[in-house]
């Protein structure tokens, strides 16, 4: 691996509060005083921040969220932007300060490395569209900014002259490619860098109105997969100061699962992972080391 891919790549899962983790990525039960985020930040260098999609914490909590990662001075957050932003009514300006204000302390911090603003799949290249994204970079500037668009319109030549003329950042996704849905292996760099995010392929329960957010996010992607993707993220780290890259495929620890396994093809080094998930997930012992910590636990199953 070169130095500057080890030097520019930030990848990790999306989220750390997820009860099915436990006993596949975090232990069960959890000794008494864990940190789930100090957990994360002891394996990954970076976690896609979701309950500010939701909610707009509180500056104090933010602050909080960057002293309980200390212990890994490389770990940055990057934040989804608030729904309202991008799913709700154009002119918010209430929440956008409040979101403005939530990310400042993580800004002085050095620890946000980028906001994320994740449209709908029905968020097509259009005047209401351009209106919305002219109005946001406006508003959220200078926080560094990346877009997420699903929808295959924001492939045309004038969308992608529209997406220059803000400079902001266009992530390459991985989603189930579905009618108009946007291809893979396309993005932009920005000013924040290159931002990959990985959804998995659930084809069954993508668009489907009874499945709820474990069902759409289930699935492991195999090494076969993630391989094609490490040739266009080594393309970005040649040009991009910073690469993120988050597994959104969160169901059962297969995000940290697949974060590790796509570390390994991209620094032909095996990471340390924890004893429980590659106890969940044995292809892993082949791509990962065993956790120092671990190492009476794995020895139970022959790691």
């Amino acid at each position: 691996m070169s130095v500057d891919l080890q030097e520019r790549l930030h990848i990790g899962p999306a989220g750390w509060q997820y009860e099915d983790w436990n006993g596949i990525f975090y232990p069960s039960p959890r000794p008494r005083g864990f940190d789930a985020l100090e957990y994360v930040a002891s394996y990954f260098n970076l976690d896609e921040i979701n309950s500010t999609f939701y909610r707009v914490p509180a500056p104090e909590t933010c602050r909080r969220w960057a002293e309980r990662v200390t212990h890994n001075p490389r770990f940055l957050f990057t934040a989804k932007a608030h729904q309202s932003m991008t799913h709700g009514p154009l002119d918010r300006p209430r929440e956008v300060d409040a979101f403005r204000a939530a990310m400042q302390p993580l800004l002085d911090a050095g620890r946000l490395g980028c906001v994320l603003l994740q449209f709908p799949w029905s968020f097509r290249f259009e005047d209401a569209a351009r209106r919305r994204v002219d109005a946001l970079v406006a508003s959220l500037d200078p926080l560094p900014l990346a877009l997420e668009v699903r929808h295959a319109s924001w492939n045309s030549e004038p969308a992608e002259s529209f997406l220059e003329s803000h400079d902001v950042a266009v992530c390459g996704i991985d989603q189930p490619v579905i009618g108009e849905s946007r291809p893979p292996y396309r993005f932009r760099p920005g000013p924040a860098g290159a931002y990959f995010r990985f959804h998995g392929r659930n084809y069954r329960n993508w668009f489907g109105a009874e499945a709820g957010r474990d069902a759409r996010y289930d699935y492991l992607y195999s090494a076969d997969e993630l391989s094609p993707w490490a040739a266009v993220i080594r393309r970005a780290a040649a040009g991009s100061e910073r690469v993120f890259v988050v597994l959104n495929n969160h169901f059962r620890g297969q995000a940290p699962a697949n974060a590790f396994e796509l570390e390994a093809i991209l620094t032909a080094r095996r990471p340390p992972a924890p004893a429980p998930l590659r106890r969940a997930y044995p292809r892993l012992l082949e791509t990962t080391v065993a956790d120092p910590g671990d190492a009476a636990t794995d020895d139970l199953f022959g790691a």
